[in-house]
């Protein structure tokens, strides 16, 4: 078994970065037209690129819960987050304009970090006061123009014997959830706009940053209905709901 999943994962690192450079060709080539329709087009072809990666490292999303297909007003997702396969996951199943909070290393990565910035995606210097007041504001801008926005309010991950991790979070090693940060539930208090929780149960099952090796298989998701700011008189409540309904789906799920 060790031999054959240490072949598949040969066979998706292989595949992967083939797919990107193909996929960055093609974007490079749609630059050339209007912005309007660049803007357009990537968005309707982004979850299907990512659908077909998945497919081809073996993955296949089961989904139970809301159909986020039904939401069409812009909208904060916030997920958990314990894997690099997270992003593919969740572009997969989402539809319309999405704009990603991701770390600004993410953007210097070959390719993929490409793709983050002609997309518009949004950066941020987690341990720069300054870098996170700037991303804040894109995020209202970009909710103001239209699009939904992607954060994982964790900030991050942190497993144990992981001595490479440059977060600046105090975060607890194997901790099935660290606490969430309070952005994305005043983003939600400022904007009006509803949030929806994402609970990714087993992607880093999928794919450890630990082992490095791809593992095919079901990728569990749940999706709650839309969150309402409305309802909920502070900030900490708010969070307070969105991390209790995450902590306790990831408890049934036992993983």
């Amino acid at each position: 078994m060790k031999i054959l999943i240490r072949l598949w994962t040969i066979w998706c690192f292989t595949v992967a970065p083939f797919l990107f450079f193909i996929y960055a060709i093609l974007m490079i080539l749609l630059i050339m037209i209007p912005l309007n329709a660049f803007t357009y087009i990537f968005y309707q072809i982004t979850p299907y690129f990512s659908t077909f990666l998945l497919f081809i490292m073996g993955v296949k999303i089961n989904l139970t819960g809301f159909n986020p297909y039904v939401q069409k007003d812009p909208t904060i997702y916030i997920s958990n987050h314990k894997s690099y396969l997270d992003i593919f996951i969740i572009s997969a199943m989402l539809p319309g304009k999405l704009k990603y909070l991701g770390k600004a290393e993410v953007f210097k990565w070959p390719v993929f970090g490409w793709l983050a910035k002609i997309s518009g995606q949004i950066p941020v210097q987690r341990e720069s006061k300054e870098s996170r007041a700037y991303s804040y504001d894109l995020m209202k801008l970009s909710l103001e123009q239209g699009y939904s926005i992607i954060l994982f309010p964790e900030g991050g991950w942190k497993n144990n014997n992981d001595k490479t991790s440059s977060n600046p979070y105090n975060f607890t090693k194997d901790k099935m959830l660290q606490d969430f940060r309070n952005g994305a539930f005043r983003l939600s208090m400022d904007t009006q706009c509803h949030i929806v929780p994402i609970v990714l149960l087993n992607a880093q099952k999928r794919f450890s940053d630990l082992t490095k090796q791809m593992i095919p298989g079901i990728a569990d998701v749940h999706v709650f209905k839309p969150i309402d700011p409305k309802d909920f008189s502070n900030i900490e409540d708010l969070n307070n709901k969105c991390f209790n309904l995450t902590l306790g789906k990831l408890n049934d799920y036992k993983l």
